[in-house]
């Protein structure tokens, strides 16, 4: 009974010893993210609100929609990183995202760079 106990207790440890305790727990939206870049390294796309928008286009006419500056863009994203809020593959730190009239709800968002107003639409989760 005494070596069964002992048994127990050493394998006990082991398995408690062997738990590093840090388990990596994805958003949707982190994973759909990581699941684009995956399939094309090319792809121009950032997360804002939890959400991942893809660039749709860019043209003269997504600057009239523009309305209030709602964030910028903080980090550019690395190959390996967990993508976040306010990262980007394309897009450079100190991008500001507006809302827009298009759509509904955050379903488009656009981003100036240099004079120059892109539209991006939110991917679907779920």
């Amino acid at each position: 009974m005494k070596k069964i106990l002992l048994l127990v207790c050493i394998s006990m440890i082991v398995i408690v010893g062997c738990n590093t305790g840090e388990e990596k727990v994805l958003t949707e939206a982190q994973g759909i993210a990581d699941e684009i870049v995956e399939n094309n390294e090319n792809a121009d796309i950032f997360m804002f609100n939890d959400s991942v928008y893809e660039k749709v286009s860019s043209n003269g006419d997504v600057e009239k929609t523009a309305e209030e500056k709602i964030g910028e863009i903080q980090e550019q994203y690395s190959p390996g990183e967990t993508f976040q809020n306010g990262m980007a593959t394309i897009l450079s730190i100190g991008t500001e995202i507006y809302a827009t009239s298009l759509g509904i709800g955050n379903d488009f968002l656009i981003v100036n760079i240099g004079g120059e107003w892109l539209k991006y639409e939110a991917l679907p989760q779920g």
